[in-house]
């Protein structure tokens, strides 16, 4: 981890006034920089080159990159933008000190995300504040930090179940420790509190059932209603988490959902959108703001940056009622103060630390949102609308698979009556079995695990195919299974906008991926045994 030093030995430094030389030459030190400020999920095998995820910090052009609704490789691109950008910073901190050459970048990260979203543009706009960190789960463990005993109350969030958002969200959530390492690269004991005495309790809320199928509306309106009645009555706080979108591209719960149980409880419920996907249009974010919900984001996901890079944006009303709140001292192992807004007290709890791994990502992560926000909007739904259309058909017709039960993304409760078609309510996570060519049902979740990991090594000539990491949806009998996931990204859409062949061209990758996962699910059930641990009741 070559920039991160000892942060005690920097603050000297930073005291005496002297230059603290940060950053190394040469590539190698731009691979290494881009992999350090987060926890062990960046960490990269020493044979493979790459993360738990299968990926690393180096563009791979040849892979077939349909797999961003898991995690992402830098594009050429954005990587030759932010190798020039590191060699700036490598010039100027030959003379200046990390920690502020890191505050004022990190602070032009944080005014071009709000830029890019047209958010403070103008005199009378109420101020948005945006908090960044390496993950989208430290945004969970932040916000329940922040509302923690807010006017001595203990919380309690309400959150997805985690294979519908991310493994660690539950425990974040709960203010504990979700990893065993973190980005100040100091070990936490997993699960621990980051504050003694907060006692934030986390419950979780199912969107399916137990055969993969979804659970109306009113079921999880009605079980979302007990849980925050119950908190009332033993004078607890609630956080609402609304996850749009999904691991599986659903918006849960619904918003008619979100705004009837916020006009029921008011003050004592407090909405955050979980939109770390960024799946999302500028004027969605600023619609959700609006109704002041606080929105997670991250990089990493449709817009294709290298993990990890979130930020947590706040509407003018939590802006304020935050600015005044103190944090545990444990959240300066997972931050510095320039990654949090001016004139918050949060800060005084916090060192002067430069993450410049984390402001790397954002810089490429913010190269792929200004291209993709360059395109016409009628450009990305034409590219969208065919995508679904061709990935869709192609599932529905062909016996190699199943789709899962899914539902259209409704954010009507934003808008109200409107004719407008908009980029992101159309889907661009599609979600599939994998059906045994050799007997009836589907593979098992062990069988669709193989297939995927298998699908992620290069054969010959034979490029990698990545696609969404399995999730576990169902259980058909006593036995689980998941679904894969074929997903757009904003590169792969600003590509297939040059034109109709491009386009084309997208389609059949897109075909080619299928196929590959096809043969690839026949081999592995074949080798299983033909059908030895197949759900024949799916």
């Amino acid at each position: 981890m070559p920039q991160i030093v000892d942060h005690r030995a920097q603050d000297r430094n930073v005291a005496a006034g002297t230059p603290v030389q940060r950053l190394e030459t040469g590539e190698a030190a731009l691979l290494r920089c881009l992999i350090s400020g987060g926890d062990e999920r960046l960490d990269c095998d020493e044979t493979t080159g790459l993360n738990m995820y299968g990926h690393g910090p180096s563009p791979r052009p040849r892979d077939l990159a349909f797999g961003s609704s898991t995690a992402s490789t830098i594009s050429a691109a954005a990587f030759s933008a932010v190798s020039t950008y590191y060699s700036g910073l490598r010039h100027e901190m030959e003379s200046g000190l990390a920690t502020e050459i890191y505050e004022r970048e990190i602070g032009q990260v944080r005014h071009d995300l709000l830029r890019l979203l047209g958010l403070n543009q103008s005199s009378d706009q109420s101020r948005v504040d945006a908090i960044l960190a390496t993950s989208g789960t430290d945004i969970h463990l932040f916000a329940a930090a922040l509302l923690a005993r807010e006017d001595d109350q203990p919380l309690m969030t309400i959150t997805l179940m985690g294979n519908e958002t991310g493994s660690g969200v539950m425990m974040a959530a709960s203010g504990r420790h979700f990893m065993a390492r973190v980005s100040s690269d100091q070990a936490v004991a997993k699960g621990e509190e980051l504050r003694e005495g907060d006692a934030t309790r986390n419950a979780t809320v199912a969107v399916r059932n137990k055969d993969g199928s979804l659970r109306t509306d009113l079921e999880v309106e009605e079980e979302l209603r007990g849980l925050i009645e119950l908190a009332r009555a033993a004078g607890l706080r609630c956080l609402l988490v609304v996850t749009d979108v999904s691991k599986t591209s659903l918006l849960a719960p619904s918003l008619e959902t979100a705004l009837r149980l916020k006009a029921r409880f008011g003050a004592i419920l407090d909405i955050m959108i979980d939109a770390c996907q960024f799946r999302l249009s500028a004027a969605t974010i600023r619609a959700y703001l609006a109704h002041d919900f606080m929105v997670a984001l991250t990089g990493s996901k449709f817009l294709a940056g290298p993990i990890f890079s979130g930020a947590l944006l706040c509407p003018p009303p939590v802006s304020e009622r935050f600015r005044h709140r103190a944090v545990p001292a444990a959240l300066a192992d997972y931050c510095g103060k320039a990654e949090w807004p001016e004139g918050w007290a949060a800060r005084e709890a916090l060192t002067h630390r430069a993450n410049f791994g984390l402001l790397l990502r954002w810089k490429a992560a913010l190269f792929e949102l200004e291209r993709f926000f360059a395109i016409p909007q009628e450009k990305v739904i034409a590219v969208l609308t065919a995508f679904a259309e061709a990935v869709t058909a192609r599932l529905e017709s062909d016996a190699a698979f199943d789709l899962l039960d899914t539902r259209p993304l409704d954010r009507s409760n934003l808008w109200g009556a409107s004719s407008i078609r908009r980029w992101d309510e159309i889907p661009s996570i599609i979600s599939f079995y994998l059906r045994n060519p050799h007997g009836a049902g589907v593979l098992t979740a062990a069988e669709t695990a193989s297939v995927y990991k298998q699908l992620a090594i290069e054969e010959g000539e034979l490029a990698a195919v990545r696609i969404g990491q399995p999730v576990r949806c169902a259980d058909f009998g006593d036995v689980p299974a998941s679904a894969l996931r074929i997903c757009l990204s904003a590169p792969l859409i600003v590509a297939a906008c040059e034109g109709a062949a491009a386009l084309s061209d997208l389609i059949a990758q897109a075909m080619t991926v299928l196929d590959r996962t096809a043969d690839m699910a026949a081999r592995i059930s074949a080798e299983s045994g033909h059908g030895q641990a197949l759900l024949a009741s799916a």
